[in-house]
């Protein structure tokens, strides 16, 4: 079974996917070198190092498991959220799996919010400066017998500065089933890397107390805001279905409770066959601080 995430906007996906075919796979940026005049030449994969991670060192049959895809980013470079705004591409990643094992969506955590003014516009874009983790869970079934779980892993991105680079790698990860009459073993290290980006993805709105509605053609977020006084909203990937103002949209507080008031453009000839949503992220307060709630409501 294979999981593969791709960029998908009713809006834009063309472009996009163009974009990315024009780009050549060989492209360069130059950095000076120390000591030389020579510029040196850098590739998508010398500005983005990646590593595998999962939670477990050996598992049991019928397990669910995580696998951590951990980037470490180039400062000054920046790699895409699942929705990457204005420009830029999320990344790819594919996960081959032996028969019967399940692989989930990655779960990605709360981005930055990108700015740049463009003539009289302004771009918007989200992602991520120096790290990212995206958090793949896999769900192996009773009946798995094989000594070993191997996961056939595809990634790709697209890491973004003054220009955009392509990376691109292929790995292998292979995890030893437990010993007969013996309990799973965890990974302490990726254990502790998973919990630490396990705190910073976004929290179901329902976990949250935040309520999520349509009222004609607008979405309205309302809820708790304790102590925080920014909060914002960012759209996820809703084919059909985008917002009608320029975002971020910033919320209402009024003492303790925010309301977020967010018009929509609705276009059901753009939803490539999908249900319509009105889905995104609630930032509340500063990225120093990631806390961010999951809103998804049907149209």
């Amino acid at each position: 079974m294979t999981f593969l995430l791709q960029n998908i906007r009713a809006s834009g996906v063309i472009m996009g996917l163009a974009l990315l075919a024009m780009v050549p796979s060989g492209l360069h940026a130059q950095e000076s070198s120390p000591g030389s005049d020579e510029p040196a030449l850098l590739t998508g994969n010398d500005l983005v190092t990646v590593s595998l991670h999962a939670d477990v060192a050996r598992f049991q049959p019928g397990q669910r498991i995580t696998l951590a895809v951990k980037y470490e980013i180039r400062p000054g470079w920046h790699l895409y959220w699942k929705n990457p705004g204005d420009n830029g591409m999320p990344p790819g990643l594919s996960v081959r799996v032996p028969p019967g094992v399940v692989v989930g969506a990655p779960l990605y955590p709360r981005p930055m919010i990108f700015q740049k003014s463009q003539g009289e516009s302004i771009q918007t874009s989200f992602g991520y400066e120096r790290s990212l983790c995206l958090l793949v869970p896999i769900a192996i079934p009773e009946t798995f017998d094989a000594e070993s779980l191997d996961l056939s892993i595809e990634l790709e991105w697209f890491v973004c500065k003054d220009i955009c680079l392509i990376g691109s790698e292929r790995r292998v990860l292979s995890i030893p089933a437990a010993l007969p009459q013996r309990p799973p073993t965890m990974d302490p290290v990726g254990l502790r890397l998973i919990r630490t980006w396990q705190g910073r993805m976004p929290l179901p709105a329902a976990r949250a107390r935040i309520s999520a509605t349509l009222r004609g053609d607008t979405l309205v977020v309302s809820g708790p805001a304790g102590r925080v006084r920014d909060v914002r909203f960012i759209p996820d990937l809703t084919p059909g279905v985008t917002p009608a103002v320029q975002i971020p949209v910033s919320a209402v507080v009024d003492g303790s409770k925010f309301t977020l008031e967010v018009p929509l453009d609705i276009r059901p000839q753009d939803a490539l066959g999908q249900p319509l949503r009105a889905a995104g992220l609630v930032l509340m307060g500063s990225y120093a601080r990631p806390r961010a709630i999951s809103v998804d409501v049907p149209v």
